[in-house]
């Protein structure tokens, strides 16, 4: 097993990372879950005025859990991307550009059915962050990253967290994914079961010493438990991949995540259908409509995970990030990556 997982996860420059595409699709199942609520307008609070019991949930273990962690996979595909970006463009920055701008079209589209959604956001950071860090010098780029990278994550989680960690989590996995580092890491799970064993003491402790109301009044102790809990959630996957259960792993969460922005796009578009059929989701439960939605998710990943598997065994990508990468290098490159 540690060799076929090592072989999967270590590939050559231009092949995919299995663990990645695995995390991404696992990622995608929660910001999913995220989303339902806003589409269909469930209310957070029960009759008498208090937090219904699976919205508490949704706060706590939900929101602002999976979205650090699709922003810091963004990063680190940045990183690998551009490893071998000056080997597929003559004009690397230009290529770039061109995707940031195709992510940012299809966002300002997407937020005409989704408000705060986070395609636009994304490509934004990506001009405004990410691209100008390439202009760092390759001995300087992943410290300098880093450094400012957790600068500004630590001021957008001392300000409260929510779309304000983009900027941090994008150069942060960018100099992980260019530096090299995201395969060593993968290759020493070790060292990830400690940083995973970290987080999760430090997440312990955290609901241990705080109420529901102080976590959700005090944002910035929210946003910091969302990022220790992503990292927990990360290392468990991760770590998973070792064992018996990366089969099923692979089976469900690959597929997601290799066509991760069809499927983010393609779930906003089934989720506004069913609105129009089931306008009043909370009069299916008496749970607000949340034990409802949760059916209704799971039946969305469900389905996209079976289309996806097939859609890929025939055209190899999803159709936006077809669509993405011709965008971005042209019609001449590998559909491999």
């Amino acid at each position: 097993m540690t060799t076929q997982l090592t072989d999967t996860v270590l590939p050559t420059r231009r092949t995919r990372i299995l663990a990645l595409d695995v995390v991404r699709g696992f990622a995608l199942c929660g910001i999913l879950l995220v989303n339902l609520p806003p589409l269909f307008e469930l209310s957070s609070v029960d009759a008498d005025g208090g937090a219904l019991g699976f919205y508490r949930f949704y706060e706590d273990f939900v929101q602002n859990r999976f979205f650090p962690i699709f922003s810091f996979l963004f990063g680190i595909g940045f990183g690998l991307m551009w490893l071998s970006a000056s080997a597929r463009s003559s004009r690397p920055r230009s290529a770039l550009l061109r995707r940031f701008a195709f992510l940012g079209v299809l966002g300002g589209l997407h937020q005409l059915l989704q408000t705060g959604e986070a395609l636009l956001p994304y490509a934004i950071a990506g001009i405004v962050v990410l691209l100008p860090s390439t202009w760092i010098p390759a001995r300087f780029l992943a410290p300098v990253t880093s450094v400012l990278g957790g600068v500004l994550l630590i001021a957008a989680i001392a300000s409260g967290g929510g779309l304000a960690v983009i900027p941090g989590l994008f150069l942060l996995g960018f100099a992980i994914g260019w530096s090299g580092f995201v395969r060593s890491a993968l290759a020493h799970p070790a060292r990830l079961a400690l940083v995973g064993a970290g987080a999760l003491v430090i997440t312990v402790i955290g609901f241990a010493l705080t109420d529901y109301l102080t976590r959700h009044v005090d944002q910035w102790i929210n946003a910091g438990l969302g990022m220790t809990m992503a990292l927990t959630y990360v290392a468990v996957i991760v770590l998973l991949l070792r064992t018996p259960a990366e089969a099923a792993l692979r089976m469900i969460f690959s597929p997601l995540g290799r066509m991760a922005l069809s499927n983010y796009v393609g779930a906003t578009l089934i989720m506004v259908g069913l609105r129009f059929v089931m306008p009043d989701l909370a009069g299916f439960d008496s749970h607000g409509g949340y034990l409802a939605g949760l059916f209704i998710c799971l039946g969305i990943i469900l389905v996209q995970v079976i289309v996806s598997s097939l859609w890929l065994r025939f055209f190899g990508q999803g159709p936006l990030e077809k669509l993405w990468r011709i965008v971005t290098w042209g019609r001449l490159t590998s559909s491999r990556g």
